[in-house]
């Protein structure tokens, strides 16, 4: 049995990040969420989730689930001569152990790999039961990002109702063993919940943590400071600042919260305002964590808070991943544009003639619908 009732959608499924200026650094996705926003939607409920309590989250009592994504996503494509790439999901869990949103994240998927779309997912979940999808495991556009902010200790603290770290683990595992291309979101990572933990160790417990992603297959790692808005969201009890310190100050220790509380300032990560790690800190933080990736292997990014020097080199996107825009053939189904990273406004940015023919998409701005029919 399913908590998560039917909802149908009523409006275009097609849109961007909302991100614009010349700090963006995410890519040019088509966003497809199968719940709507909001705390009530998420099994998980995450304690330092801000998209539990955005703006736009909807508050409606009990969790709901869109029932008519595949019938959204089929008229869309039919009239898109260029789709992006697909990110499943961006505000909830798509593989949150909700029957029912399993059950729509499936049918997602499998319409995504009908029509030849490229696509990613991002979750704290068990994505395995894709596997079992006709052409699933041929089809080598895809990505699946899994979420770990830490070792087991730290998710009890941060999101103890998500699956545990064992599982998260055999995720990546089992997904790059079905030809996954496969990564961690270390997202975000409290430097003073690892230090108000393991004291002198939290280091090195960094490092252990990095050679399990990699022992399971991630081939890179995402990694954010967080951020924290001191202002109170609608229905919300306290901000998510103000959250997040409880949380330190009950399960770490009051100096943890202290600490945590002085090194937060006011500031912009990227494309979001609110209370962020000192700059210095987060800098450190940042190359110290690229070292410790590329040492084993896999490549680093951080999650829109510092600029592309902080960065492993040679990178599409801050995911790690590359996935092409594809264009509809005369066999109606869509095939990757050889040369395309999706990320149009740093890939692309002055090329006259770039590898969609679109130039106009090259502009750090969310995409035009008019652009891409």
């Amino acid at each position: 049995m399913s908590p998560h009732r039917p909802l149908l959608k009523r409006t275009s499924t097609l849109h961007d990040f909302p991100y614009k200026g010349p700090r963006r650094k995410c890519f040019h996705p088509w966003i497809i969420n199968v719940t709507p926003p909001g705390r009530a939607h998420c099994i998980h409920d995450c304690s330092f989730c801000y998209a539990r309590e955005a703006i736009y989250s909807d508050l409606a009592e009990g969790p709901r689930v869109y029932a008519n994504l595949p019938e959204l996503i089929e008229r869309d494509l039919g009239r898109l001569t260029i789709a992006p790439p697909v990110l499943l999901c961006t505000t909830t869990d798509p593989c949150q152990p909700s029957a029912a949103v399993r059950e729509q994240t499936r049918r997602v998927v499998e319409t995504l790999l009908r029509w030849g779309v490229s696509f990613a997912i991002t979750t704290k979940g068990d994505p395995s039961f894709l596997g079992a999808l006709p052409g699933f495991r041929e089809f080598e556009r895809k990505a699946v990002a899994v979420s770990i902010e830490g070792p087991p200790e730290v998710l009890r603290i941060l999101s103890p109702h998500a699956p545990p770290y064992e599982e998260r683990l055999r995720a990546v595992r089992h997904m790059a063993a079905l030809g996954a291309w496969v990564g961690v979101r270390l997202d975000p990572y409290f430097v003073h919940v690892f230090g108000g933990l393991y004291g002198a160790e939290w280091w090195g417990r960094t490092e252990a943590l990095l050679d399990d992603f990699a022992a399971a297959g991630a081939r890179h790692v995402t990694g954010s400071t967080g951020r924290l808005d001191k202002r109170r969201a609608p229905g919300a009890a306290v901000s998510l600042l103000d959250r997040m310190l409880a949380e330190v100050r009950s399960h770490v220790s009051p100096g943890a919260a202290e600490e945590m509380r002085a090194d937060y300032v006011p500031g912009w990560s990227g494309t979001c305002r609110g209370y962020v790690l000192r700059d210095d800190l987060r800098r450190d933080l940042h190359l110290r964590l690229r070292a410790a990736c590329e040492a084993r292997d896999m490549t680093y990014a951080s999650c829109q808070e510092l600029p592309e020097s902080c960065d492993s080199p040679g990178l599409a996107t801050c995911e790690g991943f590359s996935l092409p825009y594809c264009r509809k053939g005369t066999d109606g189904r869509f095939h990757p544009i050889e040369g395309c990273t999706a990320n149009c406004h740093v890939a692309c940015a002055g090329e006259p003639a770039p590898p969609c023919g679109r130039p106009e998409l090259a502009q750090p701005a969310p995409y035009r619908l008019s652009l891409l029919r």
